[in-house]
């Protein structure tokens, strides 16, 4: 019994090794990715916050109601703001200081946010000093909108953002339960399977090493190895396990076609030429002799693959084939194929469970890379929401402050020129007050679309805020950005139709040039927006900064 009781000490440690092993990695990952959606949803929520303050509370006529206590009017301008901002549930002027405000501040109470916003007129040269506008918004709606599935808003919950706090969907951790499922899954073969096969073994060092090759395996997989670098460590280790194991393949189904992704005692180089486009012959009947596996090749494959196969997998070669279909989520997406060239009955219903062993190890390795595909799919589609405006879909503030830095930094290093144009559109609070801001925001997203056609795809366009759009332009110098403005003005001013409707908007552009007029970006855009408002009230159109002081003497 000495014996006995060893093994089951063995299978016990492997399996509880696998067991905590990949529910910690599942937990460290989930932890990741909660602290993921965490920054994102904060800056999905300031860039919403933000373009109801350009929108609404950077706005003179906002300003100029609130100043005066005329809130009845102010009340149906916040009616409006609702109807243009769908998560909006309330929004109501509060008496407040707000000298410690910025812009707005963000908070919350139970399941919602709340925003309080501080008004300025157009310029953001003066505001109201005692009273803010609060919006409250549903902050569920916020994760819904981007597309985040796994978590929710609850009253109770661990600590997410802005003093909210969050739980966890049960049905958005089915992946995470799958793992484990197929992990405990796993375990509990390893277990079963190694007290039936230690009783079937000859020898007990192919026991050592099969319990060796576990270890192995679990350790790589705790540590993030890659996938194919695992595909190929699971199958050399089977064919160092498994009776008769000779050579052996690993297929994986992608875009509906199979192909090789691992080989020992093959060209893997050679195989990953061949594709398959289905694989449902080669899974009816689990361990082939030569004449089935030649059958089954011919049948199936063209003269041009059977002779690949010949050179790189030696398919003429072979006496007796197994193969296991590694399954996961209800669909076959693996084939673990084990070969031997000296014996027809090389492999048995012994080798066969054995190999299935490796072959769930397959599939935890496959989930595991699925799961992160996702995650990373979701985090780039996330960064790519909160680097945009929401309405125009052109770069924020914030992105082109930090792609400009980068811009600047090159411009240093190669001693190129580059042109900031600063402009803002004239007489654009009409449209607004007289056809209402659905109108407005739509002849903004028009005229944002209109100035990427004008410049370059490796030129830097953003949407400040309002109606002003900034541009950075490299290895620019003062001429070339005098015909770029000039075309910016045409386009610009060409007439807009909008449901039926045909408006005319004008542009004011500012024009800073590095490293003539500064050397740092914030003082590049600073500069540019002193020489667009200089063109404004002068009823210019281009106005260089370097050109401010002879415009002004004349």
């Amino acid at each position: 019994m000495g014996r006995f009781v060893r093994f089951i000490l063995i299978s016990a440690l492997v399996s509880l090794t696998v067991l905590v092993g990949v529910y910690n990695i599942n937990k460290i990952q989930f932890r990741w990715y909660v602290e993921n959606v965490k920054k994102l949803y904060a800056r999905y929520a300031e860039r919403y916050a933000e373009s109801i303050s350009v929108g609404y509370f950077q706005w003179t006529t906002m300003y100029e109601l609130l100043k005066e206590n005329r809130l009845d009017e102010a009340r149906i301008w916040l009616e409006d703001l609702k109807k243009h901002f769908d998560f909006v549930e309330e929004a109501t002027v509060l008496d407040l200081s707000v000298d410690e405000l910025d812009l707005f501040k963000i908070s919350s109470h139970g399941e919602k946010l709340l925003i309080d916003f501080k008004v300025f007129n157009d310029d953001l040269s003066e505001f109201v000093k005692d009273r803010a506008v609060r919006v409250v918004v549903n902050a569920q709606d916020f994760l819904e909108d981007m597309g985040e599935a796994q978590l929710y808003i609850s009253p109770e919950g661990e600590e997410f953002v802005f003093g909210l706090k969050y739980r966890s969907n049960c049905s958005a951790l089915n992946l995470r339960a799958f793992i484990l499922s197929a992990t405990a899954g796993v375990a509990t073969f390893l277990l079963l399977w190694m007290i039936t096969l230690w009783q079937r073994l000859e020898h007990e060092s192919r026991l050592r090493k099969f319990s060796e090759a576990m270890l192995e395996i679990t350790e790589s997989f705790l540590k993030g190895e890659k996938a194919d670098r695992l595909y190929q460590l699971i199958l050399q280790k089977a064919i160092e396990v498994v009776p008769n194991a000779q050579a052996g393949s690993v297929e994986v189904k992608r875009n509906g076609k199979w192909i090789y992704v691992a080989a020992v005692g093959y060209d893997l180089e050679g195989l990953k030429q061949i594709e398959f486009a289905d694989q449902a012959d080669w899974f009816e009947k689990p361990i082939k002799n030569s004449r089935d596996v030649n059958e089954l090749n011919k049948r199936k494959l063209d003269a041009q693959t059977f002779q690949k196969l010949k050179e790189y997998g030696r398919i003429e070669e072979i006496k007796c084939s197994l193969t296991v279909p590694v399954i996961v989520e209800g669909e076959t997406i693996m084939a673990f194929n084990l070969e031997n060239f000296e014996r027809e009955d090389a492999f048995d219903e012994k080798s066969l469970e054995l190999a299935r062993l490796f072959a769930n190890y397959l599939a935890m390795v496959f989930a595991r890379m699925k799961q992160e595909e996702r995650l990373l799919e979701q985090q780039k589609v996330l960064e790519h929401l909160s680097s945009r405006d929401p309405l125009t879909n052109l770069l924020n503030r914030r992105a082109f402050e930090e792609y400009g830095e980068k811009m600047l930094s090159l411009a240093k290093r190669e001693s190129k020129s580059i042109a900031l144009l600063f402009m803002d559109l004239n007489h654009f609070k009409n449209i607004n007050d007289e056809h209402g801001h659905g109108l407005g925001d739509r002849a903004l997203t028009l005229i944002g679309s209109r100035l990427s056609q004008v410049l370059r795809q490796s030129d830097l366009l953003a949407r400040f805020g309002g109606d002003e759009f900034v541009a950075l332009i490299y290895d620019c110098d003062k001429e070339r950005a005098l015909t770029i403005a000039e075309r910016i003005v045409q386009t610009v001013e060409e007439p807009i139709r909008v449901e039926d409707m045909k408006v005319n908007v004008g542009v004011s552009v500012g024009i800073a040039l590095y490293p003539t007029d500064a050397q740092e970006l914030d003082q590049l855009i600073r500069l540019a927006n002193v020489a667009m408002y200089f063109a404004k009230k002068r009823s210019l159109k281009i106005v260089f900064f370097s050109d401010v002081a002879a415009f002004g003497g004349r």
